[in-house]
């Protein structure tokens, strides 16, 4: 019953489209993998392992006002 329903959805030219589109992101991400320095390729290797200091900055400590609790 499914393969008939299958066969019936005639997307011979959207099956088409989807490949060509698909080949081409493959292909650019590719490039773009290859084309990273290796200071980045290094950054992002180390990615998961990070504090993610950019994320969850340090409060200023240098005993004015303008600290905050970042509780």
């Amino acid at each position: 019953m499914w393969k008939e329903t299958v066969r019936a959805l005639q997307t011979g030219a959207l099956a088409e489209v989807a490949v060509v589109a698909f080949v081409v992101a493959f292909l650019l991400v590719v490039v773009y993998a290859f084309t990273l320095s290796k200071r980045t390729r290094e950054e992002i290797k180390r990615q998961p392992l990070d504090d993610a200091a950019e994320f969850y900055p340090e409060p200023p400590r240098n005993g004015t006002a303008e600290e905050t609790d970042h509780a």
